[in-house]
C-alpha cells in the first residue's frame, strides 16, 4: 500500500490463518480443568467452539484461492489493451468494461468456479475441471458448498445438521487447505510460475490454543493443569 513501506498478500495470509485453524489445536479453559467445564456447562460451548475454528479453515482456504484469482484477473484487465494473444482472449470473453469491480456481475466470473475456468480460458491453460478433476470435485462439493453454507445459512433444522454433520465429522479437518493450495499450485505451475513455499508450509502465523470463555472459570474445580485438561480438534 502506496505510504506504508510494506506490501500485503491476501491469498499467503488467508492461507496460513486457514492452516492455523486446521491444528492441532488444543481447546481450554482458563481455570485448566476443561473437563470440570464441560460437565458444567454441558458440550454446546465446545461444540460451537469447533464450529468456529473450522469455519476459519473452511472460509479462509476458499478466501485464499479467491483472492488470488481476483489478483490474477485484475492483472489480465490492466493489460487487456496490450494486444497480446491473453488480452485478445480476455476481451473476447468478459468485454471492455470499467472500472474492473463492473465484473463482478458477469455470468462468467460472477461465481468463483466459473471465474477460475474463465482466467484458465484466458490463460490458454487447461481448466482444472478437466486437468485435476478430483481437486476440483472436493472443491465444489466440500470447500464452495460448505462455505457458502456458512455464509449463508439455512434455518431448516435437518439440512442445518445433515451439513454439520457432513463438515464436522466427515471431512478431515484438513481438506479445505489442501484443496486450496491444490487449485493454487496448478495454476501457478500451469503459468510457468515458481511455486511459493507458502504452499507448502506456513512461514507467517501460527495459532497456540483456543480459550473456552463460556461460563464462569470459578466454576469449574481446580487441580488439573491446562495442558493435561486440553483436547485436540478433529
Amino acid at each position: 500500500m502506496p505510504g506504508w513501506g510494506f506490501q500485503f498478500h491476501l491469498s499467503h495470509t488467508y492461507l496460513e490463518i486457514a492452516r492455523a485453524a486446521t491444528g492441532p489445536l488444543p481447546f481450554r479453559h482458563p481455570s485448566g480443568n476443561l473437563d470440570a467445564f464441560i460437565e458444567n456447562h454441558g458440550p454446546d460451548p465446545m461444540a460451537n467452539a469447533i464450529l468456529g475454528v473450522v469455519s476459519i479453515s473452511v472460509i479462509y482456504s476458499y478466501l485464499s484461492l479467491e483472492a488470488i484469482v481476483n489478483y490474477w484477473l485484475f492483472q489480465l484487465w490492466e493489460e487487456r489493451h496490450n494486444g497480446s494473444h491473453r488480452s485478445q482472449r480476455f476481451l473476447r470473453l468478459l468485454g471492455d468494461v470499467a472500472p474492473f469491480e463492473k465484473y463482478k456481475t458477469h455470468a462468467s466470473i460472477k461465481e468463483l468456479g466459473e471465474r477460475i475456468k474463465s482466467l484458465c480460458a484466458i490463460l490458454g491453460i487447461p481448466k482444472p475441471h478437466e486437468a485435476i478433476p478430483e481437486t476440483w470435485s472436493r472443491f465444489k462439493d466440500l470447500a464452495e458448498a460448505f462455505r457458502h453454507f456458512l455464509i449463508h445459512p439455512v434455518p431448516d433444522s435437518r439440512k442445518f445438521h445433515e451439513t454439520m454433520k457432513r463438515m464436522l465429522e466427515e471431512q478431515p479437518s484438513g481438506v479445505y487447505v489442501q484443496v486450496a493450495t491444490e487449485l493454487i499450485g496448478y495454476m501457478y505451475e500451469r503459468m510457468g510460475m515458481p511455486v511459493p513455499i507458502w504452499l507448502s508450509r506456513s512461514t507467517l502465523l501460527r495459532f497456540g490454543s483456543v480459550e473456552l470463555l463460556a461460563g464462569r472459570s470459578d466454576d469449574c474445580s481446580q487441580g488439573q493443569s491446562g495442558a493435561d485438561a486440553g483436547t485436540q480438534a478433529t
